[in-house]
C-alpha cells in the first residue's frame, strides 16, 4: 500500500484503453459534443455576449483595452483573447467575416475537450474500469439543460474550473511534463471565471490532509492565478452580488441537481412552480424542497468522507460550486428565474458534472455498501441527459443566419448583426462610442451593448422618453 499522499500505481483510462481506442474514445466525444448542437455548425454561431459584447469591443477599441477589460465583475481571458484575435484578423483581410464564427466555436471546442483528454490520460483507481471511463465522459457531453457552454468561448471558464476539479480527484501526474500541464490549467482556469476560485480551498485542504507536497504546490499553480484575478480584476457589478439566503440557495439546488439531473426538466419546472408559488404565498411549503438538499447532499458527503478517495473532493465541489454561483454569482432579474432551470444553465454544467462523476466513484469502491445504488443513480442521470440530448433549448437549438446577416452588413455597416439567441445584435459599424459606468437607474444607458451600461440596460424594460 503507498503512504498517504503517496501517487497510486500507473491506473487509470491509460491501462484499460490502448492509445489507439483512447484517440477514438476522444474524437466519439467530440462528435457527441458538435451534435448535440449542429445547427449551429451549418453557418457559424456567436452566443449572445460573446459577439455583442466581447467582439463589438474588440472591434471598437485598442487591444490593450479589449485584451485588458474585466466585465460583468471578472476577468475573462478566454473571451477576451479569442475574440481579440477574431476581430483583428477579420479587420486585416485574413478571415472573411462569414468566417469569424467558426474560429470561436473551434476554439471553444478545443477547450471543451480537455476535460475529456483529463479523464483518458490521468491517473486514478476509478478510471480502471472501461464502463466507469465512458461514463465520466457520457456525464461530461450529455447532462440535461447544459447547452448554454457548448463551443462558445464566453463559457469556456466552466470547463477549465471542471479541469481544476478533475484534477484535484486525479492522481498526481508521473511525469514533468504532466505536472507542468496541471499546472498551466489550474493557473489559466480563475484567469478565465470565478468558478475554478471556489476549489482553491479543497487543494489546500487536500494537500494537508494528504500531507502531500505535489498536491500543496497545484494548490499554489490555482492560488496565483486566483490572485491575479482577485487583485488586478474583480470588482462589484450591479448585476451580481445579491446573496441569497441560505433556503432559497438550497431550493433552487434541489431543482437543479436533483430534480433536474434524475427526473427530466418537466418535473424540475414543476417543482420550480411549487417553490415559486410557496415563497409568493408565504408558507413554508418550500422550505421541504431546501431540507431535502441538505439532507441528500450531507448523506453523499458523510458516505464520500468514509474513505479517502476522489468522491469527497468531487462532491465538495460541486456542492460548493453550486452554492457560490446560485447563491451570489447567479445574474437573477426575476426570483422565478432561480428555480428555472433553463435561466442560467451555465450554472447547471459543472455542479451536474461534478456530482454524476462523484456517483461514478462511489459505484466503483470495492466492496462498499450501496454500490449498486449509486451506480444505479449514475446510470438514471445518464438516462434523463440521453433523453434530453435530441431536444436542446429553443435559445440554443436554432438562431439567425450568420452569413446573411454579414450580407445585410456588406451593404450598410451600421446594420446591427442578429446573434443567437434573438433579439440580441452585435455592432461591428465603423462608428466608435465611448462607454460610461452603469449609473443609478440600471435602465437607463444610451451605450452600446458592447458597453457595461448598455449591457446592463438591455435587461431591463425602456421606460418612455428613452431610446
Amino acid at each position: 500500500m503507498p503512504a498517504a499522499g503517496a501517487p497510486h500505481p500507473d491506473i487509470g483510462a491509460r491501462t484499460v484503453f490502448s492509445r489507439r481506442a483512447r484517440v477514438l474514445l476522444l474524437g466519439a466525444f467530440a462528435l457527441l459534443v458538435m451534435l448535440r448542437l449542429w445547427r449551429a455548425w451549418l453557418s457559424g454561431r456567436f452566443l449572445d455576449e460573446e459577439a455583442t459584447v466581447f467582439l463589438a469591443y474588440a472591434w471598437h477599441h485598442a487591444w490593450l483595452d479589449a485584451l485588458f477589460r474585466p466585465f460583468a465583475g471578472y476577468w475573462n481571458l478566454g473571451a477576451n483573447a479569442t475574440t481579440l484575435l477574431v476581430a483583428r484578423l477579420v479587420q486585416w483581410g485574413a478571415v472573411p467575416l462569414e468566417r469569424a464564427p467558426y474560429l470561436t466555436m473551434i476554439m471553444a471546442l478545443a477547450v471543451q475537450l480537455v476535460p475529456a483528454v483529463l479523464i483518458l490520460t490521468g491517473r486514478a483507481e476509478w478510471l480502471a474500469s472501461r464502463i466507469a471511463v465512458a461514463a465520466a465522459l457520457l456525464t461530461i457531453a450529455i447532462m440535461p439543460a447544459t447547452e448554454e457552454v457548448f463551443f462558445n468561448v464566453l463559457h469556456i471558464q466552466f470547463h477549465l474550473a471542471l479541469c481544476a476539479a478533475l484534477i484535484l480527484a486525479l492522481d498526481l501526474p508521473p511525469g514533468r511534463l504532466a505536472t507542468l500541464g496541471y499546472g498551466a490549467l489550474l493557473f489559466l482556469a480563475p484567469l478565465c471565471g470565478p468558478g475554478a476560485i471556489v476549489i482553491l480551498p479543497l487543494f489546500l485542504l487536500r494537500g494537508l490532509v494528504d500531507r502531500d507536497r505535489g498536491r500543496l504546490a497545484q494548490a499554489a499553480a490555482l492560488g496565483v492565478g486566483a490572485a491575479v484575478q482577485l487583485l488586478l480584476f474583480y470588482g462589484n457589478s450591479p448585476m451580481r452580488g445579491h446573496l441569497l439566503d441560505p433556503g432559497t440557495t438550497a431550493a433552487a439546488m434541489f431543482v437543479r441537481l436533483i430534480a433536474l439531473p434524475f427526473l427530466g426538466a418537466g418535473w424540475a419546472a414543476r417543482f420550480a412552480d411549487m417553490i415559486y408559488a410557496s415563497q409568493g404565498a408565504g408558507n413554508a411549503g418550500w422550505w421541504g424542497f431546501a431540507a431535502a438538499t441538505c439532507l441528500v447532499f450531507g448523506a453523499l458527503i458523510a458516505r464520500a468522507a468514509q474513505r479517502r478517495d476522489a468522491a469527497i473532493w468531487l462532491l465538495l465541489s460541486s456542492f460548493g460550486t453550486a452554492a457560490a454561483s446560485i447563491g451570489f454569482g447567479m445574474v437573477v432579474l426575476h426570483r422565478a428565474s432561480l428555480f428555472s432551470v433553463h435561466a442560467g444553465e451555465r450554472y447547471n454544467f459543472l455542479p451536474l458534472v461534478l456530482l454524476g462523476l462523484a456517483l461514478i466513484v462511489l459505484a466503483r469502491r470495492p466492496a462498499s455498501p450501496g454500490r449498486r445504488l449509486y451506480g444505479g443513480l449514475a446510470a438514471l442521470m445518464l438516462i434523463v441527459g440521453a433523453c434530453s440530448y435530441p431536444a436542446p433549448w429553443p435559445d440554443f437549438r436554432d438562431g439567425p443566419s450568420w452569413p446573411a446577416e454579414v450580407a445585410a452588413w456588406r451593404l450598410d455597416h451600421n446594420h446591427p448583426l442578429a446573434v443567437w439567441p434573438p433579439p440580441w445584435t452585435a455592432d461591428l459599424s465603423d462608428r466608435s462610442r465611448p462607454c460610461s459606468p452603469p449609473g443609478r437607474d440600471l435602465a437607463i444607458s444610451s451605450d452600446p451593448r458592447y458597453c457595461e451600461s448598455g449591457w446592463v440596460a438591455g435587461f431591463f424594460p425602456r421606460k418612455p422618453g428613452h431610446p
